[in-house]
């Protein structure tokens, strides 16, 4: 698939509405920026071979057009047809990115959240955050309550919670 630059879509849709406008020149420099922009953008080829063929430059726009035929055997993005006033052409959109849950695919827990929810859970964390690796933060704030829990019950314990017992030691 052809990797198009935001600015060449930008001066392909520039050098559209100036043509509409019948500002041909001006549509010609920015077809041609846009083609410079990005060399594989047929779109762009084919714009500018129409506004060269609309001012007489017939060998110029065949050349253009000419490029597009080479491009159109590599890219597979775009299906050419020729007809006898305008070719015509088809971009494929990208699809929006993707979903899961309602969390961004890209918010995955990596290991500095593995670790963190280690510190905070234990392995316990470890296995929330296995499950819940696609799901943002929320293992984290599982963990985070896991150890708030643990703390109150230390704090409302004593020692003893965790089998220390202090008196009875000998020394």
């Amino acid at each position: 698939m052809v990797s198009v630059s935001q600015r060449a879509l930008e001066l392909n849709d520039k050098g559209e509405r100036l043509r509409s406008e019948g500002n041909l020149e001006e549509a010609l420099k920015a077809f041609s920026g846009a083609v410079l922009a990005s060399p594989g953008y047929a779109a762009a080829w084919l714009n500018r071979a129409d506004v060269l063929d609309k001012m007489g430059r017939e060998d110029e726009a065949e050349a253009d057009r000419q490029a597009v035929r080479s491009l159109a055997g590599a890219v597979q993005s775009y299906s050419l047809q020729q007809t006898q006033t305008e070719p015509t052409y088809h971009w494929t959109t990208p699809a929006p990115p993707r979903k899961l849950d309602g969390y961004d695919q890209n918010d995955m827990a990596g290991p500095g959240r593995y670790i963190l929810n280690f510190f905070l859970a234990g392995f316990v964390g470890l296995l929330i955050t296995f499950l819940l690796r696609n799901h943002g933060w929320l293992a984290t704030w599982i963990s985070l309550a896991i150890f708030a829990v643990g703390v109150i019950i230390l704090v409302a314990e004593g020692p003893e919670a965790l089998g220390l017992n202090f008196e009875s030691s000998t020394r």
